[in-house]
């Protein structure tokens, strides 16, 4: 596409919404309820991450190759990670975004996301950030001026003069609204702690773009005392008999992920307004067993 000059166990339910400042309101869901094969791709790719985790490219090489030959969304995505950062392969970002591609044709949720986040990086098609969040329907929520009235894909001329003629300042604040949001979005998942000790509740985030600073403030915490996750608390594992940890850790690993999507973005100049807030809720949600 040519798009002008910018454009060079149990059931585990995970639901966002974001709100923008002012009379703006999105509000959307993802739900990752597993089916047995969804389980099973979930396994086999975790299974992945820690021979790569471990040093182990040959092996990790071996079932990406594997994975892929199934036409395996999950493992597309993973895929396109390992060359956009270069795990036991040489980076290439063309790679990435055509694994990435691939993924979302096949249904890949996050797909959209890691392109849009991909792009908005430094050095890439930055205007290709723009047009893949436009694409993106109600999954996430960016603010009007960021994203072009005229139809991607229907209309790409007008998309395209739209990006030509946005104030260069708007078009910096833009792309790194989306890189931030979209890094932060496409990587979080439930983390293991947390699961295996039944904690859940939902978290307000604030993100503003003037002076890059993401906060997150716990809205509701449920830790379930008498589940599965008691047994887990029992096994001799340092991190998992610790209390504070426990109720901490879905906090403290979304403050992990936003400080990453924060370091991965340089911050621009840009035009967004000192008092100007991306307000963004996330949920996790255990439903039982």
């Amino acid at each position: 596409m040519n798009a002008g000059s910018r454009l060079n166990q149990r059931f585990l339910l995970w639901t966002s919404t974001a709100l923008l400042s002012g009379a703006w309101l999105w509000a959307g869901a993802a739900h990752a309820k597993e089916t047995l094969a969804e389980r099973s791709e979930r396994m086999q790719t975790e299974a992945i991450e820690r021979m790569l985790g471990d040093g182990l490219c040959s092996s990790a090489v071996g079932a990406i190759k594997s994975g892929l030959a199934a036409k395996k969304p999950y493992i597309m995505l993973l895929a396109g990670n390992m060359y956009e950062e270069g795990l036991c392969v040489k980076p290439d970002w063309d790679k990435a975004a055509g694994l990435y591609m691939r993924a979302h044709e096949a249904g890949q949720r996050y797909a959209i996301q890691r392109l849009a986040a991909g792009y908005a990086r430094p050095g890439r098609d930055n205007g290709m950030a723009i047009w893949w969040a436009a694409r993106s329907g109600d999954q996430i929520a960016y603010p009007s001026r960021c994203i072009p009235a005229a139809d991607p894909m229907n209309d790409q001329d007008g998309f395209n003069r739209a990006l030509e003629t946005m104030p260069p300042a708007t078009f910096q604040s833009c792309v790194y609204l989306i890189g931030v949001v979209n890094e932060l979005v496409s990587q979080v998942r439930y983390p293991r702690v947390a699961l295996r000790n039944s904690v859940s509740g939902s978290f307000n985030m604030e993100f503003v773009p003037a002076n890059g600073t993401i906060t997150w403030t716990v809205d509701q915490l449920d830790v379930d005392e008498n589940s599965r996750g008691a047994f887990y608390r029992n096994l001799a594992n340092e991190e998992l008999n610790n209390p504070r940890e426990i109720r901490n850790s879905l906090v403290n690993y979304l403050k992990g992920k936003s400080n990453f999507a924060l370091a991965r973005y340089p911050r621009p100049a840009g035009d967004f307004a000192p008092d100007y807030v991306y307000r963004y809720r996330h949920i996790f949600l255990l439903e039982g067993w």
